[in-house]
This record gives C-alpha cells, structure tokens and sequence, in this order.
C-alpha cells in the first residue's frame, strides 16, 4: 500500500505543480516576447493560437525597428511584411553607415551608388577626425589621408606621444562606486587583459571577462561603476582593478557624473515614468523594473528630447527610449 499511495501522491503532486506553473506559463506566452520562456507544451489548442498570433506580433515589432536582423525571425514574416522588413534594415543599415564610425558594422552591399559615395565620404571625414586626435594612430587609416592631412597628423601623433612621456602614472585607491560617464577606450591590449582609457588610467581586467574585452575597440564609450566597466554600444559588463589614474582626471569625472532618477512607475517593458515624465522604449527594456534608479547618459529627465538614452544602475543594462 505504501508504493502505492507514494505514487498516488507524486502524481497528485506533479498535477499541482502544473496547475501552479500554467497560469504564469500562459501570461509569459501571451505576451509574445519570450518564446525560448514559453512551455507550448502545457497550452491548450485555442491558447496556442493566441500565443502564436502574439509572438509573431512581437516578431514583427522587433523586425520593423531593422536593428536586430540577427534576431529577427523572418520565417514568421509574410511576404508584405517582409518586404518592409528588409527596407527598415536597409535604412537601419545606412544610418549606421552614414555616421562614418562604424565601417566594420556598416553592409556596402545594401548601398546604392548615391549612397556608398556619401558613405566612403562620411567615413574618410570620421577617420581624420580619428586621426586627428593624435592618440589612435594605430586604428587610423593613413591612406584615405591627403598629404596636407597626413602632414597635420603626423604632427598631432608626435605632440600626443611627447605628452604622454611627460606624464607620469599615479596610483591611487580603491574608488567609490558612482558612475563616471564621459570616458572613451584608448586601446585594448593583452587580449583584452589591459584597458586604457582616455585619461591615461589603465585598468586590469577579471580574466573570465577578457572575451568580452579582447573584442572592444578603441574610441568606444565606457561607463565606470566602482569596479564595472560597462561598454555604452555593447551593453556588456565586465569586472576590473584600477592599474592607475591620473589625479586630474578624477576630480573632473566626479563634477560630470550625472544624477540618478527613480523609475517611479513600469509598464509591459516598454513605458516608463521618470521624474514625473513619459519615456517609452525604442524596443523593449527588460528588467527596467518599478523603484530602480537610472542615470540619463543622452537625453533629458525633463522629457525634453526627441530619445534618450538610461543606465539601470540595478542590472547595470543601458537601453533607448523614446522621450513624450
């Protein structure tokens, strides 16, 4: 009797269990944006058809935004759909291109004519912007130079060099864990090991994250909190030590950090109140949760732009939104 009541109960139990699981099961499904999430298994035939209705929903907004064609399920698409599709990363593509920064991540083949010669033009004006600096002549392209151009590099790159000789490293303390925007890569070296930011500090990296770091590049924005780095286009996190700051910089850094705000109200992932004003999310922030402070990295708390940009001080995740 015993082996049998056992078994009585382990089924009762798993019966239980499912009834608990089924309803969030189903809000998870119904809302379309975790399918990886959603159990299939436990709906019934009518809740199928809302979940894949939902999903395929939520497939089309991530795809109409052209950003994330990586992520976008064009199988779910229909052919109308997808002809649109394919022209909102067109357009998300050139965009991209035409700020000249990223050639790597810019698709030449999508361009008309008109638009590569626009583009070749954005990219040569942002790399003698680059090289102009003096610092990065290691990622600066000298053949789209002219010969007066390179002439003022050469020059700039030999002023940036001297001063970098002149100006010796400091060690300082363990820092407070505010957040420092305002920072830009220097150079990445030891795969990743060694990350030197604009200011001259050197910042020793947690072995587990320089797979992260061995891919960063020069020139990218970069938040500090206390002992994160997180990369601005990235979205990506990592664990460092100070090597070294200099003096100056760190009293600089603090009168620029920006003040946080509490995310006084959260809805769907997508609707957000901050300092009594409306922002919605250009995709979806996850975890932007109700009581969570952020920080305005681009933008205006005041609801004063057309987008902006925050920093979850909680999960350390940036995300864009749309100011009303």
């Amino acid at each position: 009797m015993r082996p049998t009541m056992l078994a009585v109960m382990a089924v009762t139990a798993t019966l239980l269990s499912a009834q608990i699981t089924k309803p969030n099961n189903l809000q998870t499904c119904l809302s379309g944006k975790y399918p990886a999430l959603c159990d299939h298994s436990l709906l019934t035939f009518e809740q199928l058809q809302q979940v894949t209705a939902a999903e395929k929903r939520e497939n089309l907004a991530l795809c109409m935004s052209g950003k994330y064609a990586a992520l976008c399920d064009h199988s779910k698409l229909s052919r109308e759909e997808a002809v649109a599709v394919r022209q909102a990363e067109r357009s998300e593509n050139l965009r991209i291109c035409m700020t000249g920064k990223y050639a790597a991540l810019c698709n030449h083949s999508l361009l008309s004519p008109v638009e590569l010669n626009q583009v070749q033009a954005a990219e040569r004006a942002e790399n003698l912007r680059l090289c102009m600096y003096g610092r990065y002549g290691q990622i600066c392209n000298h053949s789209l130079l002219t010969a007066e151009q390179a002439r003022v590099v050469a020059a700039a790159e030999a002023n940036a060099a001297s001063t970098r000789s002149r100006t010796p490293a400091t060690r300082v303390g363990p820092r407070s864990a505010s957040c420092e925007s305002g920072h830009w890569i220097d150079s990445v070296e030891g795969d990743g090991k060694i990350i030197r930011l604009e200011d001259g500090s050197m910042w020793e990296v947690d072995d587990v994250d320089t797979v992260i770091t061995s891919i960063w590049l020069p020139i990218s924005d970069v938040i500090l909190c206390g002992t994160k780095m997180i990369s601005v286009d990235d979205e990506e996190s990592v664990q460092v030590r100070p090597i070294n700051r200099r003096g100056s910089a760190v009293g600089r850094l603090s009168q620029s950090a920006p003040s946080p705000y509490v995310i006084e109200a959260s809805a769907n992932d997508e609707t957000f109140v901050i300092n009594g004003e409306v922002f919605k999310a250009k995709t979806y922030c996850f975890n932007f949760d109700k009581g969570d402070k952020v920080i305005f990295l681009e933008g205006s708390p005041l609801g004063a732009c057309a987008s902006a940009k925050l920093l979850n001080l909680r999960t350390e995740k940036i995300c864009d939104v749309w100011c009303e």
